[in-house]
């Protein structure tokens, strides 16, 4: 059920969370999946800016059966909400981190030595045992080790005591560009390497590759489980993917207009007088700016909706406000609805047409929305 806005008092700006389509978003993913792959709904960086906490209890409500994060303090916020599924530490750990993957029984990635002792150590110190997946580096080069290199580490450190090597992974670079030379080259690498260990004695019981992209399009690819991040929150990670599975946005990001002003012609308008009107405009100006997350680079370039209509954004937008060119809406008040990212009347601005304005991603537009914004959550 929506909050009117209204009704939210002094919060000029709402990021409306809708869980329904969150959940279903979910369903539609384990529909396309292999039968018996698993799902790890990746939720890290705060949900994509969509709220950790609510976002999480919503997906184990959808089914799926693993959380993964991006860091430690994420996953130990999780464990202190209630959250039992098992969480995954996606980002590389430091051994001062040991403790608490241990304590909140987090799942760590592990691809160098002083890592894999450091959480040996103190799941012998505590008398219990850590699990581990091992990160092999097959051509994104960010973390996960040399796949000459897992033969020799495997013979040193998987007998840790303390450590329990449930499964072994990596992370594709070209996946979501389509670039599929690229990928089946990093998957035959992979599985080479995992066929390598097996056949020496070293044995992970969840293999996993793909996120998203490999989740919609590559069922040969998705091995005992799957990593989908952004498609959770309604965005296919290529256009190219809309007609294989049905995803809906979950978040719509809403503004209230808060000043009308009439300027002159030739009036220079916002820091810089980067804007200058052609002729008597009328100026919107809504309470969203760069310090909420709504990027400056949007300044001159940008669109929001008001009254079922498309307004542009004018001049720098500046760290609390933006201002937007209304002249041509009528029957405008103060207080009316503007929409930044969402559907009103007949017109919709989509996270990914802001991204298309900033040459950027999905990603960084929902993640970057501050939490000075308020979330407002609907089922």
């Amino acid at each position: 059920m929506s909050t009117p806005f209204h009704a939210l008092g002094n919060h000029h700006t709402i990021a409306e969370i809708n869980l329904t389509t969150f959940r279903k978003n979910i369903k539609a993913i384990k529909h396309v999946l292999k039968q018996g792959t698993l799902i790890m709904a990746v939720i890290k960086t705060d949900a994509y800016g969509h709220g950790i906490i609510p976002i999480a209890q919503e997906a184990v409500r959808a089914g799926a059966n693993r959380i993964g994060v991006t860091t430690v303090e994420e996953g130990v916020k999780l464990r202190k909400n209630g959250l039992l599924l098992p969480i995954h530490i996606l980002s590389s750990i430091i051994p001062d981190q040991a403790s608490d993957v241990v304590n909140y029984n987090l799942i760590a990635q592990v691809s160098t030595e002083d890592v894999a002792k450091a959480l040996s150590t103190e799941a012998e110190r505590v008398g219990k045992e850590a699990t581990v997946h091992l990160k092999i580096d097959t051509g994104l080069h960010r973390f996960g080790m040399n796949p000459n290199e897992t033969l020799p580490f495997c013979k040193k450190y998987y007998s840790l005591s303390g450590l329990c090597w449930e499964g072994i992974y990596t992370h594709f670079s070209s996946a979501d560009e389509g670039e599929w030379n690229t990928t089946e080259q990093q998957y035959r690498l992979f599985m080479n390497t995992v066929a390598q260990l097996e056949e020496a004695g070293y044995t992970f019981p969840i293999k996993h590759v793909g996120a998203s992209t490999i989740a919609i399009e590559r069922e040969d690819m998705h091995l005992d489980m799957v990593r989908p991040g952004i498609a959770l929150f309604g965005y296919h990670p290529s256009l190219r993917q809309e007609k294989q599975i049905m995803l809906e946005p979950v978040m719509s990001l809403k503004s209230k207009l808060i000043h009308l002003k009439t300027l002159a012609p030739n009036t220079k308008v916002g820091y810089g007088g980067k804007y200058s009107t052609t002729k008597t405009e009328q100026i919107g100006i809504i309470s969203i700016g760069h310090g909420d997350g709504y990027k400056r680079g949007l300044s001159n370039i940008g669109k929001v909706i008001v009254n079922g209509k498309e307004a542009n954004i004018i001049g720098t937008i500046s760290l609390d406000q933006t201002l937007i060119n209304v002249t041509e809406i009528p029957n405008l008040t103060i207080g009316d609805e503007v929409i930044l990212i969402g559907k009103q009347g007949e017109k919709r601005i989509s996270a990914r047409d802001i991204a298309n304005w900033l040459d950027s991603n999905v990603d960084e537009v929902l993640a970057s929305i501050m939490v000075r914004v308020l979330r407002v959550y609907i089922t």
